[in-house]
């Protein structure tokens, strides 16, 4: 099996041993400005891999994307209609702190959710879930990220 690393995964890889080398090595030096400098050095090198997590998993960030994506693990393949319906009224109340993801399309085949942003906020647009319909039960499900 081989794995397909993106550049910017190699990036924050790369800050991260950059970042371990320059801790040990303030645990190992004498000097007291030099171990403030390694560490600061340190910190600034992992600093690419923080914002590479941030990316890849919004929702250990944001509850936004929390929320969604708990929604999108509810549904399993078997449910009715109604069932999801029910599942979006569970995971998004009336009266609940979080936009309710806007139903983009809904015909006897699908039934598609796209998230809405909140207020204050433009990002995200486009996450989807788009689940396939037969005899007014899931049969699949696709989570499409922004």
């Amino acid at each position: 099996m081989s794995v397909q690393l993106h550049p910017i995964h190699w990036l924050a890889l790369f800050g991260l041993v950059i970042a371990l080398v320059m801790l040990a090595g303030a645990f190992r030096c004498r000097g007291v400005a030099l171990k403030i400098l390694l560490i600061m050095l340190g910190i600034a090198s992992a600093a690419p891999a923080g914002l590479v997590v941030m990316v890849s998993y919004p929702e250990w960030v944001d509850p936004r994307f929390r929320v969604y994506k708990d929604f999108f693990a509810a549904i399993q393949p078997g449910m009715s209609r109604d069932d999801v319906k029910t599942l979006l009224e569970k995971h998004y109340p009336e009266s609940g702190p979080r936009s309710r993801p806007i139903l983009f399309l809904e015909d006897e085949s699908s039934l598609n959710f796209f998230m809405h942003p909140e207020p204050g906020h433009t990002e995200p647009n486009c996450e989807g879930i788009l689940l396939k319909i037969e005899n007014d039960r899931v049969t699949t499900k696709t989570y499409s990220p922004d």
